[in-house]
C-alpha cells in the first residue's frame, strides 16, 4: 500500500510528537509546509481585540494567537496597499523595487517574489484577491499559477469603491476551492482581504452588531474579516491540514479614522496608519504557542521569514530579516529599525515627501518640521519631541539618509510612474486615486511645503473624490473650488475639477480648468489626455488633434493618442485618414477590441463590407460584450440586405446598451419591414423614451399608432417630432402624416395645409 505525502506526514510526526511546545504532532525544526499568508487591508492593529480594542471580540485572531506568535509592533512600509504588498512580496523596500504610489507604478519582471521562489521551490501557488489596486496589470500576480482577480467593471453600472471591491467571503470561496484541488500536494495561497477598507458597510449580522461610537461601522468590517479567518481555520482543521500549514496573518497598512486629522490613509505615516497585525502559526516545537513579541518588525521581513521556515532559498535581493529568532523565543528583539514611507503628497500635490525610522521606543518623522515621538511614553504621537531633541534628530536623519541611499536603487527612484490606458486610468479615478499616475513637477530651487500644513485641503479633496463616486458633482466642484481658493498652485485640483466637469458634460469649463492644470505643468499627460478629451467631446475636433499629437510628441506609443485621433477622423468622415491612424496604433503593438471595432466602422463607412465583417468579428472574440461593434455588424448586415441577422445584432446590443435610442428605432423599421407592427410600436417607443429629443423617433411612432387607428396618439406623436424640427429630409413626411391623420378625422382644411406644407419643404 503506497501512502500519500500528507497522511505519511500524519503518521510520522505523530511519533515525534512528544515534547511539542507546538500545535499537536508537530515536531519538526523545519520541514516543507503549506504557505497561507492573509493581507489584511486597512486593518490597524489597535482595532483588534488582541491589541487591546475592548469594543468588540475577534476570537479567530485570537486563536492564531494562542496557538502561534503575536509581534506587538508591527510596522507597515507604505500606507497604500499597491507598494505595501510589493515590500512585503518581494523582501524589497519601496526604493528598490519600485513601486511607491497605488496606480501607474507596477512592479517589474525583474523583482523576486515570494510565490516565484515558492514556485520554484515546488509549491503550488495561488492569488486571491479582492480589490482592483491589486489586479494582475500591477505586477504582483507574478509567480502565481492561479490569479483570482477578474474584476469586470463591465458588470457595474457605476464605478466606485464599493462596487469594484469583492467581499471577503467570495474570495475565500474561490481560494478554498482552488485549495481543495491542490490539497494532497505543497501550496502557497495568499488570500488579499479587502474589507475593512471604506465604505464600511459590513454584512449582516455583524453590520447591525455595530455600536454607535465612532469607528463602530470599521469595528464591524474587521468583525466580519475574523469570521473569514474562522472560516480559513474550519478548513485547515477538516482536512487535517492544521500541522501542516504556516499560516501568516498581517495588514498592509492601517486606518486613520480622524487621527492627525487624517481621514482614512494614504497621506501621513503616524502609527495610526501604519502599526499592523503581525500573527504567525507554524506547527514547530520550537515555536512556542502564545507567544507575545515585544521587539520592531516590518512587513518587509514577511517574505524572509516564511522562506527560513519551510527550508526555502531566499533569494539574493531580499532586504528584510527573517524573524525566526523571535518566533522560537530566543530573543525579544532583533534591534530593527523600520523605514516607512509616503512619496503621496509629493507625487500628486508637489510637497514634501514623508519618510520615517522607528525602532519600537522612537519613532522619527523626516518632513520640513521633523517630528520625534517616543512610542512607549505617548502611543497616540501627540507630543512631538524634535524641537527639544536636535542632536538626536540630526542622528535619526542621517540614519535614515544612510538607509535610502544603501538601500535604493538608483533605476528605481527615477521610474515615473507608466502611462495608463484610458480604461485604467478611469477606474483609478473611480476608486479615489484621482489623477491615476503621476508625479507632480516642482521647481528644484522652491522649498516643498510640509503635508502636516495641507491635511485640510487633502481631506477636501478626498472628500471630493468620494463625492464625485456618488455623483454629488455639485458638492465636489464646492470642495475643489474651496482647496483652489486656498491654495492655486495644486494642479491635481485643477486637474479634478477638469473631471467634473467632464462628468456634467460642460466640455468648455473643462477645457478651462485643464489648461489651468497644463499652466502649471504642460507635461503632465493626464491633463494633456484630458484637455484633448474635452475638445474632441465638444467636436472642436481641430484643437482635439492638436491635443493627441501633442501627447505623441510626449509618448510616442501612446495607445490613447492614436485610437482618438482616429475617431477624429472618422467623425469628420475621413475614413482613409482613419484607418492609416489605426494601422500606426496596430505598429505599437496595441491590440484592443475598441480599435477593430473601429477600424471595422470605417470599412465598413467605404462599403468594403468583407473586410468590415472580418474586424469586427475581431473586436467581439477580444470582447463579446462590446455594443458598439453589435451596432456596426447590424449596419453592416443592414447593408447586405440581411434583415433577421441585423434584428439579431440589434437585439444584442440592447441587452448590453439598453437606452441607445438609434438601436431601438433601427430595429423598429426591420421589424416593421418584416411585418411585425406591434414590436414595431414598441421599439419607436423604446427609442423616444431613451432619447425624448428624437424628433424622427416620434414621427416613426406616429406612422406606427395611425397604422393600427389611433388617431390622438398618432397626432400627438406627429405634433412633437415636428416641435423638435426634424432635419429636413424628414420634416415633410412628418407632415404628410399628420395631414393624413386629420383627413381621417374629417378635419380636411387642416389636411390640406399639411400637405401643402409638406409640398413646400420638398421643393
Amino acid at each position: 500500500m503506497v501512502l500519500g505525502r500528507r497522511l505519511t506526514t500524519l503518521l510520522v510526526t505523530a511519533s515525534l510528537a512528544g515534547g511539542c511546545s507546538g500545535l499537536p504532532g508537530a515536531s519538526d525544526p523545519t520541514r516543507p509546509l503549506n504557505v497561507v499568508v492573509v493581507t489584511l487591508d486597512t486593518l490597524s492593529a489597535r482595532h483588534l481585540a488582541q491589541y487591546g480594542n475592548e469594543r468588540i471580540e475577534t476570537p479567530a485572531f485570537g486563536r492564531v494567537a494562542a496557538e502561534g506568535v503575536l509581534f506587538e509592533q508591527a510596522t507597515a512600509t507604505v500606507p497604500l496597499t499597491l507598494p505595501s504588498h510589493a515590500t512585503m512580496f518581494t523582501g524589497t523596500y519601496p526604493m528598490f523595487h519600485g513601486v511607491r504610489d497605488n496606480g501607474g507604478y507596477y512592479l517589474g519582471d525583474g523583482a523576486v517574489t515570494l510565490a516565484e521562489t515558492l514556485r520554484d521551490a515546488g509549491w503550488r501557488t495561488g492569488g486571491f484577491v479582492a480589490a482592483f489596486v491589486v489586479d494582475s496589470r500591477w505586477g504582483l500576480d507574478q509567480g502565481f499559477e492561479r490569479y483570482h482577480d477578474d474584476f469586470d467593471f463591465r458588470e457595474f453600472e457605476r464605478i466606485s469603491l464599493d462596487t469594484v471591491q469583492r467581499r471577503g467571503d467570495e474570495v475565500l470561496d474561490a481560494a478554498l476551492a482552488w485549495m481543495d484541488g491542490v490539497k494532497e500536494e505543497r501550496f502557497f495561497s495568499w488570500i488579499h482581504l479587502y474589507d475593512p477598507h471604506w465604505p464600511y458597510d459590513a454584512p449582516e449580522p455583524w453590520g447591525s452588531r455595530a455600536g454607535d461610537y465612532a469607528g463602530a461601522d470599521y469595528d464591524a468590517e474587521i468583525a466580519f474579516t475574523d469570521s473569514l479567518v474562522g472560516r480559513l481555520l474550519d478548513w485547515l482543521d477538516a482536512n487535517e491540514l492544521a500541522d501542516e500549514t504556516l499560516l501568516v496573518l498581517i495588514g498592509d497598512h492601517g486606518e486613520s479614522l480622524g487621527r492627525h486629522r487624517e481621514g482614512a490613509h494614504g497621506f501621513f505615516i503616524y502609527d495610526a496608519t501604519m502599526q499592523v497585525p503581525f500573527l504567525v502559526r507554524a506547527p514547530y516545537r520550537q515555536i512556542g504557542r502564545g507567544l507575545r513579541v515585544p521587539g520592531q518588525v516590518r512587513g518587509v521581513d514577511l517574505m524572509p521569514t516564511v522562506l527560513d521556515l519551510v527550508g526555502a532559498p531566499v533569494p539574493a535581493p531580499v532586504q528584510g530579516t527573517s524573524l525566526r529568532p523571535m518566533l522560537e523565543g530566543t530573543t525579544s528583539d532583533l534591534d530593527l529599525w523600520a523605514y516607512s514611507e509616503s512619496l503621496y503628497p509629493r507625487n500628486h500635490y508637489g510637497w514634501s515627501p514623508l519618510r520615517a525610522l522607528r525602532n519600537g521606543v522612537l519613532h522619527f518623522i523626516s518632513a520640513p518640521r521633523p517630528e520625534l515621538f517616543d512610542v512607549a511614553e505617548d502611543p497616540g504621537q501627540t507630543r512631538n519631541l524634535a524641537p527639544d531633541r536636535p542632536g538626536q534628530v540630526r542622528q535619526l536623519q542621517a540614519r535614515l539618509d544612510q538607509l535610502v541611499a544603501e538601500l535604493g536603487s538608483d533605476a528605481a527612484d527615477q521610474t515615473a510612474p507608466e502611462a495608463l490606458d484610458e480604461a485604467t486610468r478611469a477606474q483609478l479615478a473611480a476608486l479615489g486615486y484621482l489623477g491615476g499616475a503621476s508625479r507632480v513637477r516642482v521647481d528644484p530651487d522652491e522649498p516643498l511645503a510640509d503635508p502636516k500644513d495641507k491635511i485640510v485641503l487633502y481631506n477636501l479633496l478626498k472628500a471630493a473624490g468620494t463625492d464625485s463616486t456618488e455623483d454629488r458633482i455639485s458638492d465636489a466642484m464646492a470642495k475643489v473650488r474651496r482647496v483652489l481658493e486656498e491654495d492655486p498652485g495644486i494642479l491635481e485640483a485643477h486637474f479634478v475639477l477638469g473631471n467634473l466637469f467632464v462628468k456634467q458634460e460642460d466640455w468648455e469649463g473643462a477645457i478651462a480648468a485643464y489648461r489651468e492644470a497644463l499652466a502649471l505643468d504642460p507635461e503632465y499627460l493626464s491633463a494633456v489626455l484630458g484637455l484633448a478629451d474635452a475638445y474632441r467631446l465638444a467636436e472642436r475636433y481641430e484643437e482635439a488633434a492638436a491635443g493627441y499629437r501633442r501627447l505623441l510628441d510626449l509618448d510616442p506609443n501612446d495607445n490613447k493618442a492614436h485610437f482618438h485621433l482616429a475617431e477624429i477622423h472618422a467623425a469628420r468622415e475621413e475614413y482613409e485618414e482613419a484607418l492609416e491612424v489605426l494601422e500606426r496604433l496596430e505598429a505599437t503593438g496595441e491590440q484592443r477590441a475598441p480599435a477593430h471595432n473601429l477600424k471595422g466602422q470605417c470599412l465598413l463607412s467605404l462599403g468594403r463590407l468583407n473586410e468590415a465583417e472580418a474586424e469586427l468579428r475581431r473586436a467581439l472574440e477580444m470582447d463579446d460584450r462590446l455594443s458598439d461593434a453589435w451596432y456596426n455588424l447590424a449596419l453592416l448586415f443592414e447593408e447586405r440586405g440581411d434583415g433577421a441577422g441585423a434584428i439579431e445584432a440589434y437585439e444584442t446590443r440592447l441587452e448590453m446598451a439598453p437606452k441607445d435610442f438609434r438601436s431601438h428605432f433601427n430595429l423598429g423599421r426591420l421589424l416593421g419591414a418584416m411585418g411585425d407592427p406591434v414590436r414595431m410600436e414598441a421599439s419607436f417607443r423604446a427609442a423616444v423614451e431613451a432619447n425624448p429629443d428624437f424628433a424622427v423617433g416620434y414621427l416613426y411612432l406616429a406612422k406606427a399608432l395611425l397604422d393600427r387607428g389611433d388617431l390622438t396618439q398618432a397626432e400627438g406623436a406627429a405634433l412633437r417630432g415636428l416641435s423638435l424640427s426634424p432635419e429636413p429630409g424628414m420634416a415633410p413626411f412628418g407632415h404628410f402624416v399628420l395631414a393624413d391623420i386629420y383627413n381621417r378625422q374629417g378635419r380636411l382644411a387642416e389636411a390640406e395645409r399639411e400637405v401643402r406644407r409638406a409640398q413646400t419643404l420638398r421643393r
